[in-house]
């Protein structure tokens, strides 16, 4: 290629981008312009979503359950966790140190008493909550409606 192919190359694909953005921008020279500006939106044209609105649904008070992320452990008011407890087959869990029994799955809310190590405790429920180690949230609710953190306890040996 000898020095003058390039250098018309050069202008020429220079000139065809120019083109190229001319169109893409509307510089197509027949002179029409779309109606309204973009600095004032009551002149430009809009669609409406629905021919007919929508009559409104209102809900009475209490009749949506808040959720929470799986394993953010986020509480509600008073350190409730938003998640039900699930019924569980019970069995026994033990622990190596004492640990404290909650009065909901997280460790922001009231200690109600302690498993002591060696005692023995039977689950009844098992509930998401906050997330304490490891990215573990499960708690267990014992027979008494408290609360252990399932890392803390191990299963009772049959």
């Amino acid at each position: 290629m000898s020095v003058t192919s390039r250098g018309l190359t050069v202008p020429a694909l220079a000139a065809a981008l120019a083109l190229l953005l001319a169109t893409a921008c509307g510089g197509d020279g027949d002179g029409e312009r779309p109606a309204g500006r973009l600095t004032d939106p009551r002149t430009v044209p809009t669609a409406t979503p629905w021919a007919d609105r929508p009559e409104p649904i209102i809900l009475e008070p209490g009749a949506l359950t808040p959720i929470s992320e799986t394993g953010t452990g986020d509480t509600g008011v008073n350190g409730e966790v938003g998640d039900e407890v699930t019924p569980v087959t019970p069995f026994q869990v033990t622990v190596e140190d004492a640990v404290n029994r909650r009065d909901s799955p997280t460790t922001e809310s009231g200690i109600v008493g302690t498993v002591n190590a060696g005692d023995e405790e039977t689950v009844i429920g098992q509930v998401r909550g906050e997330v304490v180690e490891g990215g573990n949230d499960i708690w267990y609710q014992l027979e008494d409606g408290s609360f252990v953190y399932s890392g803390a306890v191990t299963k009772a040996e049959e």
